[in-house]
């Protein structure tokens, strides 16, 4: 990945309100949330860490997305896949994968799918 790859997927979450790096980062007209999500991304951008502990992996190509894989920006040229989530969110996404009928939780989803749509046979 390039810089200029980190700097597109850094320009559109500070688009959308998510702050980046310093509490000034954001939307000016929105007023400030305690909870919202600032990030970091890692040395080589694959990895970006969410102040509430949610951890996504980085990547340009997904095989086989489905509407309840958790992937941030999804169909975009860069997109990101939950590796892990934070106690705040986890019931959230319980919920989200559980739409599928398929998975009962996240961890299920994660053991049984995040491997195939990242066409890998290891993760972090």
């Amino acid at each position: 990945m390039t810089i200029n790859d980190r700097d597109d997927i850094a320009r559109r979450m500070e688009a959308i309100g998510l702050a980046g790096g310093n509490a000034d980062a954001g939307h000016p007209d929105l007023p400030r949330d305690p909870w919202q999500p600032r990030w970091a991304l890692d040395k080589n951008g694959k990895w970006i860490t969410f102040e509430c502990g949610c951890v996504a992996e980085r990547c340009t190509q997904l095989f086989g997305p489905a509407p309840y894989d958790p992937i941030i920006f999804e169909g975009l040229p860069q997109q990101a896949v939950y590796h892990s989530v934070c106690a705040r969110h986890l019931p959230g996404m319980n919920k989200y994968v559980a739409f599928s009928g398929r998975y009962k939780d996240f961890a299920t989803w994660c053991l049984a799918r995040r491997k195939t749509l990242m066409n890998r046979t290891t993760t972090k």
